[in-house]
């Protein structure tokens, strides 16, 4: 009896010696999975905001609509009639993310019209529901004259910043052989001057978007108002 109780007592203590080795080591392995996770969030959060240079997050921001004046082009009363100039749209960025210009799109939607051929030229006017689709809104296939001009100060550092005003025209569509980026087209016929003139009295719908997300980051509706000359 003496023996088996020492040879019980010698396994009992065995057992009790290997479950306290085995303690420490399941403890360092939780840790270090532990540790593998946290590493992996940090990666994947780096990635997310370093991994092509800019932060993934979506654009939001404030955009209101100060004004819309205009009216169709050649049409009318000639001491009434607008020009594509004079079809103007101003938006200010009130507040949120500063926009890059190379990465927001606007469309603008009403009733308007456009020409096959050249605008204020030999070419025929065409009247309907149209559609007008900024690619971007930097300076590429546009028209110095009028879009640089007009948004001089949104342009000069890339962005459209809190506080800086965008201005639209009709004239905004790149001149000559220079491929515009102002894309116009009226009861789905996109062979068009890409410039445009809306009716006055008419509402028009702008959207402002994220390119790369695809996300509308504001929209507006206004009712165009005749310019004021």
């Amino acid at each position: 009896m003496k023996v088996w109780g020492k040879i019980r007592n010698k396994y009992f203590f065995s057992f009790k010696l290997a479950s306290e080795a085995v303690t420490p080591i399941m403890g360092s392995l939780l840790m270090l999975m532990v540790l593998v996770a946290l590493a992996g969030v940090v990666a994947i959060n780096f990635y997310n905001i370093a991994g092509d240079g800019a932060s993934t997050h979506p654009l939001m921001a404030k955009i209101s609509l100060e004004s819309c004046e205009g009216g169709l082009f050649n049409d009318g009363p000639q001491n009434k009639r607008a020009t594509l100039e004079n079809n103007t749209i101003v938006l200010l960025h009130e507040g949120g993310s500063s926009l890059p210009v190379d990465a927001i799109s606007i469309k603008i939607s009403g009733y308007g019209n456009s020409y096959h051929g050249i605008a204020d030229g030999n070419g025929t006017k065409i009247v309907g529901n149209a559609e007008i689709f900024y690619e971007n809104l930097s300076l590429t296939g546009k028209n110095p004259t009028y879009y640089l001009v007009n948004n001089k100060a949104t342009l000069e550092d890339g962005s459209w910043n809190v506080g800086e005003r965008l201005v639209l025209c009709g004239k905004d569509s790149a001149v000559g052989a220079t491929k515009s980026s102002v894309k116009v087209s009226v009861d789905g016929d996109s062979d068009t001057s890409d410039n445009y003139g809306f009716k006055v009295g008419s509402e028009i719908i702008i959207k402002v978007v994220d390119t790369k997300s695809s996300n509308v980051i504001a929209e507006q509706r206004a009712i165009v108002k005749h310019y004021e000359g």
